[in-house]
């Protein structure tokens, strides 16, 4: 599905993030934190296009319900719907809006000859309730758990089809 793949392509960014990116020539640095929080509304959009594409029935309370089941994706979605919105409009699946909390940046910089660099390594932490977590722990699970409850779907809808005669 397009959308998780999008999801999949920022998730890959964070892991760049968090290992370092080389520059020549300098970062604008704002652009991390807008890849990190561009992850969680891309990946809690995952969502639309399961409600949207499927053609097995599946309905937005069911797939709101798998949502609710896992707590990475209750963060997700506020993220998601908090950092998207001026002022939310549905109410918060967690029991506080989640923020992104921490930002740590490590910068090396390194010359040779008359060309020089840094590498810029971030992490992110998010506070959700009374908890701390790390933003690309959460992001892979969320990206895990997508992909197995897609997988479900498949599955699910290829043993509907198993007794139709084609």
């Amino acid at each position: 599905m397009e959308q998780l793949e999008r999801a999949g392509r920022y998730l890959k960014r964070i892991e760049n993030i968090y290992a370092g990116i080389f520059s020549s020539v300098g970062h604008d640095r704002e652009a991390f934190d807008d890849d990190v929080i561009s992850f969680f509304i891309h990946c809690y959009h995952v969502r639309d296009w399961i409600i949207h594409l499927n053609k097995i029935g599946v309905t937005a309370r069911q797939v709101d319900a798998y949502i609710d089941r896992h707590r990475a994706l209750k963060i997700c979605a506020d993220l998601a719907n908090g950092s998207k919105h001026c002022k939310l409009t549905r109410s918060l699946r967690t029991d506080r809006q989640p923020q992104m909390v921490g930002r740590e940046r490590h910068t090396s910089t390194w010359l040779t000859g008359d060309e020089g660099g840094e590498i810029v390594r971030c992490k992110y932490t998010v506070l959700s309730n009374t908890d701390f977590i790390d933003a690309l722990e959460l992001a892979t699970e969320c990206i895990y758990l997508w992909d197995l409850y897609v997988k479900e779907l498949r599955a699910h809808n290829s043993h509907a089809n198993e007794g139709i005669v084609h």
